[in-house]
């Protein structure tokens, strides 16, 4: 007879061969191995300017230090002399409009509904999910905004089969847990920072360096470059803060620009609401 720890013995190598079998015939999966090495950037974000934001969009204290860097870079673009003085009368036009009528004040030329343009629509009082896959990234906010960034190792279309769009055309690669993106062909027309729109370049391209710096921050470090309006790159960090107070994107799309929220009418706002 074979006694117990003999056949202890024969059931262990019999149950390890088959393992060994069973491990053998499981053949890998190159996108689950792409998959496991990638960030996990899960859950919804706001930008840290909106933390704590208040009634009428507001900025509480918290949101004043977390815009301060943005509102910096804002305010001292190194834009050619040229195009300083293009800046300036975008700035004078505005101020002379809100004079008109400060209790109306003009309303942006974008949907006030929905996402605004490039660069703009990074840093809106929206919430943002991060979908991260192998073959891209993509970016979902509750304002209509979506935004794709392929990193499957595709370059940008030939220049005679680009033409710009509100987000242009965005490519990346991952530097361990730092997604690169570069990003061209979006519209001359743009919001650096501010509700100021100005006409920039056909060269005009951004540059943005995006990673997780703790479990409740995002940080995006963004250039802006265009050698024709610029006499060097512009470069602003900011910052994207883990929402804990709901579970789900909310669609915030059902929004009529001339009747709900801040109603539009002939171009302006027709109330305001403050702190």
């Amino acid at each position: 007879m074979i006694g117990l720890a003999m056949r202890a013995a024969i059931a262990a190598t019999v149950l390890a061969s088959l393992t060994g079998c069973q491990q053998a015939q499981t053949p890998a999966n190159p996108r689950v191995d792409a998959f496991a090495k990638l960030p996990d950037w899960s859950g919804l974000w706001e930008p840290n300017i909106f933390s704590g934001e208040g009634i009428g969009q507001g900025l509480s204290a918290e949101g004043l230090r977390n815009a301060a860097p943005v509102l910096s870079a804002g305010s001292k673009i190194p834009f050619t002399a040229e195009w300083q003085a293009k800046y300036d009368a975008a700035l004078a036009a505005l101020a002379a409009a809100v004079a008109a009528d400060p209790d109306h004040p003009p309303a942006p030329a974008y949907d006030n509904c929905a996402s605004p343009p490039f660069v703009m629509n990074m840093i809106s009082p929206a919430l943002y999910q991060w979908r991260i896959t192998p073959e891209e990234t993509t970016i979902v906010d509750t304002i209509k905004g979506i935004r794709h960034i392929y990193t499957d190792g595709r370059s940008h279309p030939p220049s005679d089969e680009l033409w710009p769009t509100r987000t242009g055309d965005s490519v990346g690669h991952w530097e361990g847990d730092t997604l690169v993106v570069d990003t061209v062909a979006v519209k001359p027309d743009i919001l650096p920072f501010g509700f100021t729109s100005i006409r920039m370049s056909d060269q005009l391209h951004f540059v943005e360096r995006i990673r997780m710096v703790s479990h409740d921050e995002i940080q995006n470090e963004f250039t802006m470059e265009d050698p024709v309006a610029l006499t060097k790159p512009l470069t602003a960090t900011f910052g994207y803060a883990r929402v804990t107070d709901t579970d789900r994107m909310i669609d915030e799309t059902e929004c009529d620009s001339t009747t709900d929220r801040n109603p539009v009418v002939e171009g302006r706002f027709t109330s305001q609401t403050t702190r």
